[in-house]
């Protein structure tokens, strides 16, 4: 006798934690599977698996069948020999004997069962092909002059391959919505927990929890009801985008990153049923992460769509950050053409840089810590030409020290590096000096005591005050919005997506979180240079 669970039956994500908890018990390292396999049966969808033999593939569908009231399943192993009989059931002798009808006995087979799983479906001939067509994307089977509407929730199918190329499987493998690798378990501790259980233990969900017509009906109303937020639209844009540069690449096929307009209706879909399970009313970026499991056709594509798909979430945030840097080099490059054409003072003329140690110029705002520059190696740089250098802690005056190689050999002074020396790309800019293309100014004081070239040099500072003004505003509405939809991610808790695939993202954010620290450091250094 199971015990009875007591829950909130109008919470709908309480309900399903508490269902991924049963089926998932006594399987390790699937619950990712046997989520999105709940998630696909909701929202109508089915679900192939590729993986070798010996990965719990099968018996995602049998626990998926546990949480549906009533639910009847059907598994078979398909092979080139399979026939239509094996899978709709056989035909009624009595009925072409007596009613001269073409019908087929469905009950037990697939046509009458609430969840199904076909291993190995490529090896299936073109009749049995053809029938599924419509089993998965209509939930319809035409029985002799009968069209049966399928109680079918979900069709997980199973294979170690995916379908050979120009062999007519194209819009068969089109209808799985979903497409997920199973793999044997790789964490040491885990698989020698899984090897010492006995058995799997036999799991029996509390008739409570179980899904019933009503719920199911209730819930594809609800779906129906989801609403999509601009932003998730912004991320599928941004998706759509990057395919197609990805589709451009030699290396590709013409159709390797095609997904279809029916193709988007569905994963939509898919994203609403997700939010709902959820317990939320709109779709929200959690639920794009998804789209890494239905994107992609063929396996060495993997990689490249889980690219593609963590970048959209950030790829309008860095295109900002790419026209700022921009705007920024153009104001930096007006202000020096302005200069030397002499519409405005030469600030070097009336500015000595800081010098310490008798050598050395001091950059301003040097992220490692202090950081000195050779005076005598600024005249071998260029502004128009990038030269290599070097940087290391001299840990006899505890300050980073950059030299310039020139004449092919490296600075001829002893090093006192506490540290690895680092190879820097080095070039002269307007004031300062730019490492690695991040451009650094020299801390300097102003000379002289002239009134009117005093006047002057504030009238020009207070140009570049402005422009750095407008140019800061920018860069705060950027990372304002990068804050925003940083803490909204970190905010919501997604059951259907995995650690895994939230530490992508995650990845994906902090190199756009990079860019933007850089970006501050190169906005701080060019009010210098204004």
């Amino acid at each position: 006798m199971t015990k009875k669970v007591t829950f909130n039956k109008d919470d709908t994500r309480q309900h399903i934690i508490l269902l991924l908890k049963y089926i998932s018990e006594g399987i390790f390292e699937k619950e990712n599977i046997l989520a999105m396999s709940l998630l696909c049966a909701v929202a109508g969808e089915s679900l192939f698996l590729l993986g070798p033999p010996g990965t719990a593939k099968s018996l995602v569908a049998r626990r998926l069948k546990l949480v549906f009231k009533e639910a009847k399943s059907f598994e078979y192993l398909m092979s080139r020999f399979s026939t239509p009989d094996e899978i709709f059931g056989p035909v009624s002798i009595s009925k072409l004997k007596n009613e001269d009808k073409y019908e087929r006995i469905t009950d037990g087979y697939l046509p009458d069962c609430t969840v199904v799983f076909l291993d190995e479906i490529w090896k299936a001939g073109p009749a049995i092909q053809n029938a599924l067509l419509t089993v998965i994307n209509e939930r319809i089977y035409k029985n002799g002059s009968q069209t049966l509407s399928l109680p079918m929730k979900a069709l997980i199918a199973a294979s170690n391959e995916l379908p050979a190329e120009n062999e007519g499987l194209e819009a068969l493998w089109d209808r799985f919505l979903v497409r997920m690798v199973s793999n044997c378990i790789s964490d040491e501790r885990t698989f020698f927990k899984m090897i010492r259980q006995d058995r799997l233990p036999e799991v029996v969900i509390p008739e409570e929890l179980l899904i019933t017509e009503e719920i199911f009906v209730s819930w594809q109303s609800a779906i129906a009801g989801i609403t999509i937020p601009e932003e998730v639209c912004v991320i599928v844009s941004n998706i759509r985008k990057l395919l197609k540069e990805e589709e451009k690449k030699q290396e590709h096929a013409t159709l390797d990153f095609y997904v279809s307009d029916r193709r988007w209706k569905k994963l939509f879909h898919l994203m609403r049923a997700s939010a709902w399970l959820n317990g939320r009313s709109a779709i929200d970026e959690s639920d794009c992460i998804l789209l890494i499991h239905c994107l992609w056709n063929k396996e060495v594509l993997i990689i490249p769509i889980i690219d593609c798909v963590m970048k959209a979430f950030t790829f309008h945030i860095e295109q900002r950050i790419i026209k700022l840097q921009a705007k920024i080099d153009k104001a930096v490059k007006e202000k020096s053409a302005n200069m030397m054409e002499g519409k405005m003072i030469d600030d070097d003329s009336c500015k000595d840089f800081v010098v310490e140690r008798y050598f050395y110029y001091v950059l301003k705002d040097y992220p490692k810590g202090k950081c000195l520059f050779a005076k005598t190696d600024l005249n071998h740089l260029s502004s128009e030409k990038d030269i290599s250098g070097i940087v290391y802690l001299d840990s006899n005056v505890k300050s980073w020290i950059i030299h310039a190689i020139y004449m092919g050999t490296p600075f001829d002074k002893k090093v006192n590096s506490s540290g690895k020396v680092e190879k820097v790309i080095l070039r002269k800019c307007k004031g300062g000096v730019m490492i690695n293309g991040i451009s650094y100014a020299f801390l300097r004081t102003f000379c002289g005591n002239n009134i009117s070239l005093s006047n002057k040099l504030l009238e020009h500072e207070s140009n570049g005050d402005s422009i750095f003004i407008q140019l800061q505003m920018e860069y705060s509405e950027i990372s304002d919005s990068f804050n925003a939809f940083s803490e909204r991610l970190a905010e919501t808790d997604n059951l259907f997506v995995a650690d895994d695939d939230r530490k992508l993202l995650f990845r994906q954010i902090k190199q756009t979180e990079n860019l933007l620290k850089e970006m501050f450091i190169r906005l701080n250094n060019s009010r210098m240079l204004l």
